[in-house]
């Protein structure tokens, strides 16, 4: 591939995933703001009921926006659906500064729920769409990227700034998204499904060079996924389909419904004092450079690992961290384990660590791979809704059972679902590094087969 279309890949998708990083800024906000709202730095008042679904608020507006934005991308586009997002994030983060009170803060969360939602269902399917066969993997991780990098920008700026200069700084983020993605192309894919096929030529001679034979290529493939229409129905009804789904909603929930949404959210709460070392802010950042650096690793071994080991590993280490924390907090109920305060530190940025490796970004590449044109946003918007519910739950539960019956109680709920979710991806989960679309169809094609004789296999003994 020629290094000026490789570049222009990279600066579309970059472009694009700043919508990743607003996400990641929103999701951040809570753990940098909320010394500043539980201890009166602001102008009213938070208790710890309302901070938790000023926290959950925003998963609300994320379940509610990714089967509407599945439908957006294909009526209006891939490009015009991620750019409405610039205009609603400014929106979303001015609100509070111009009004100080918690429905204007749960109002400005739920629409950022309203646009990550809109972001995790379009973005995927963009990303997957304008990379080549040989990168696609390494740039779809550029979404995990930008997402661990909007929460360290939170992190980091937060505990140096007012409540209010961190809303100010947070709202200029979404301009330079404007300004940045307005300039890049459809997605190719997008434009044959349309049938406008001279518009799609022009896209994928500015993304990838493309000549008549990869443009015919496409089209052939594009026509032969459109044959049968692109419904809810078509998505779970087809076999072929429905098996993507399960192995990207597994991987899905694992990852957040394994710990990282809580981490992420109350970690500033759950910490132990006294500190190890240092402050627990200086953990809390920590944490953002961990998850936002070993992305880079997670990058550079995707496409030579491969996507299913990677998975497999992640979810697996996971369960082993989060077993030994809520053993930790465990031996706290019977013993004095002030000496010991290091390990849940320790396994906070264990967790950013394994998590980036896998699971953290894996689901999104699944996504970009495995489900076909016709289906793809239906995909995506199932996606983002289990992403969001997962979320949502966790944490709503996290602080009810962890003061009601102890922090091990959740973290051991946390690794049963990390454990769990290793096994279904061992027993699911096809390896797509390297492999076309139309490769990867029949790969999910000959599994239902083998699947079909291991059952007939068993009947029969």
């Amino acid at each position: 591939m020629a290094v000026p279309a490789l570049m222009k890949q990279l600066f579309a998708t970059i472009a694009a995933s700043i919508s990743i990083f607003i996400a990641g800024n929103f999701m951040g906000w809570p753990s940098a703001s909320a010394d500043k709202l539980l201890h009166h730095q602001t102008d009213f008042n938070v208790t710890i009921p309302q901070f938790s679904w000023i926290v959950s608020v925003m998963d609300l507006g994320n379940i509610i926006s990714p089967i509407p934005a599945g439908y957006m991308m294909d009526w209006f586009g891939r490009k015009w659906t991620i750019t409405f997002l610039g205009p609603l994030y400014i929106i979303a983060w001015i609100l509070p500064i111009c009004i100080g009170n918690i429905w204007s803060l749960c109002i400005s969360r739920f629409m950022g729920g309203l646009g990550k939602g809109i972001a995790f269902t379009v973005v995927p399917v963009f990303l997957g769409e304008i990379a080549g066969v040989k990168v696609r993997g390494a740039l779809s991780t550029v979404f995990a990227i930008q997402l661990a990098g909007g929460l360290l920008f939170e992190f980091v700026i937060g505990p140096l700034v007012t409540y209010r200069t961190l809303n100010i700084t947070s709202a200029l983020v979404p301009v330079i998204f404007l300004i940045m993605f307005i300039w890049v192309p459809e997605s190719p894919y997008y434009l044959l499904k349309k049938g406008r096929r001279d518009e799609a030529a022009k896209c994928l001679r500015w993304y990838r060079a493309g000549n008549d034979t990869e443009l015919q290529n496409m089209e052939q493939n594009v026509q032969n996924e459109m044959k049968n229409k692109g419904t809810f129905k078509e998505l779970f009804c087809n076999p072929k389909n429905f098996k993507a789904v399960l192995i990207i909603a597994t991987a899905c929930f694992a990852q957040r419904a394994g710990g990282n949404s809580s981490f992420i959210a109350y970690s500033t709460l759950s910490l132990p004092d006294p500190v190890p070392f240092g402050h627990k802010s200086d953990y809390i950042i920590l944490f953002a450079v961990l998850k936002t650096g070993i992305n880079f690793i997670g990058l550079a071994l995707v496409d030579r690992i491969g996507r299913k080991p990677l998975l497999i590993f992640s979810e697996v280490s996971l369960g082993l961290v989060t077993f030994i924390n809520g053993l930790f907090f465990f031996m706290q109920k019977y013993t004095d384990m002030t000496q010991h305060n290091w390990i849940p530190y320790a396994c906070l940025e264990l967790f950013p660590t394994m998590y980036s490796l896998g699971v953290g970004f894996i689901p999104v590449v699944f996504l970009g791979e495995m489900l076909p044109v016709n289906v793809r946003s239906q995909g995506s918007a199932i996606m983002s809704i289990i992403l969001a519910f997962s979320s949502f739950i966790s944490n709503k539960m996290f602080l009810y059972i962890s003061y009601s019956y102890g922090f091990y109680v959740m973290l051991w709920i946390f690794s049963t679902i990390n454990l769990v979710c290793a096994f279904l991806a061992y027993k699911m989960a096809i390896e797509t590094n390297g492999k076309t679309f139309s490769e990867i169809q029949d790969m999910l094609e000959n599994s239902l087969n083998n699947d079909s004789v291991v059952k007939q296999e068993s009947t029969n003994k």
